[in-house]
């Protein structure tokens, strides 16, 4: 008994090393993401039952912003906050680029 305190010491001890955004980005894994129309990204929640968020880039910002509450309340007050929907669409447009749009045999063309 004493043996399984000690490793649950350990384990809360490695999960507060990672900071409120690398955690958020690992919950964003579950998020799913969908292009929304006739603009923007609608992401899911993790758990699917509640409806989605709509994301969209904020013209005056130039960056993402979300409808979630988490969003709303906490990205205004703090630059360059991402919510765990602002990460997963993120991800999203990034494997959507690599997959439709970046080429490789142009990128060594511009270096060459």
């Amino acid at each position: 008994m004493l043996r399984m305190k000690v490793t649950e010491k350990k384990r809360d001890a490695r999960t507060l090393a990672f900071t409120p955004a690398e955690q958020r980005s690992a919950r964003a894994e579950r998020v799913k993401v969908f292009e929304a129309e006739p603009y923007g990204w609608i992401a899911q929640s993790e758990s699917g039952a509640e409806q989605g968020y709509h994301l969209f880039r904020d013209p005056d910002t130039r960056a993402l912003a979300c409808t979630c509450a988490d969003f709303i309340f906490r990205g205004n007050a703090e630059s360059g906050y991402e919510c765990k929907h602002v990460a997963a669409t993120l991800k999203f447009i990034g494997r959507q680029y690599l997959r439709v749009e970046y080429d490789p045999r142009r990128q060594r063309a511009r270096v060459a």
